[in-house]
């Protein structure tokens, strides 16, 4: 079954003011797309739209086959957990601790902070050198830190789709590249990962089909593929 599927898809472009040509695209679980844009804005509005944060202007969005209904947020909601997004529109909760943001999602259904954090958070914690951090507000970190905490809160939920935004510079090469393990689990796992990245070893390491947005279009450059993912009509 796809994980995601956008049918004549359409949402305004930032690069040519008009909207985007509506378009296809699908993916099925364990599929990594990569984004090459004449337009950041434009390729970050995809990565959004993927999201469930932008409202379509015309086309059907359906997630494991059921068709989304954007006309309130709430509809949204059981959707957006299963999403791990970061992005530079990524925000930490500003009245809450860093260990509370983390504990976010688990209180949403407990409705209560009491929790500890999982193993899995907490391995990321260390990773990113922030076990000492998880009592400070965000404004007390600094931009990588905050960077760090918005990056492990989107990682531990452990979702289905996880959409980054050139993640050599939001989290650092150094730092990107002790996560290829951590990347590659979670690939293994069969979550689809979309991303846009100037990294050419992030791009070779963990890319199978590869999606150009130029001048409010989409098209997929992917040799060996199948059948087209993105088009002006449902793909193969």
């Amino acid at each position: 079954m796809k994980l995601v599927e956008l049918t004549e898809y359409s949402f305004d472009s930032k690069k040519t003011g008009q909207p985007f040509q509506p378009f296809y695209f699908s993916m099925t679980p364990g599929d990594v797309v990569s984004i090459s844009a004449d337009s950041a804005d434009d390729a970050l509005n995809f990565l959004m739209s993927l999201a469930t944060l932008i409202r379509p202007l015309q086309g059907d969005y359906r997630y494991k086959g059921s068709m989304l209904d954007f006309s309130n947020y709430r509809n949204l909601l059981d959707i957006k957990k299963n999403i791990g997004f970061i992005t530079s529109h990524s925000a930490l909760i500003s009245n809450l601790t860093v260990r509370e943001n983390l504990l976010l999602m688990n209180a949403y259904f407990t409705n209560s902070f009491s929790g500890q954090l999982d193993l899995r958070t907490q391995e990321l914690c260390k990773l990113f050198s922030l076990q000492e951090k998880l009592e400070l507000r965000p404004a007390a970190l600094t931009a990588h830190e905050y960077r760090f905490a918005v990056t492990i809160r989107e990682l531990a939920k452990i979702p289905e789709m996880l959409l980054m935004e050139y993640p050599e510079k939001y989290i650092g090469i150094a730092t990107l590249e002790t996560l290829n393990t951590v990347f590659s689990d979670m690939l293994g796992e069969n979550v689809c990962f979309v991303f846009l990245s100037e990294y050419r070893h992030f791009i070779e390491t963990f890319s199978k089909r590869k999606l150009v947005i130029s001048k409010g279009t989409l098209q997929e450059i992917n040799e060996g593929s199948e059948g087209p993912g993105v088009g002006g009509s449902e793909g193969g």
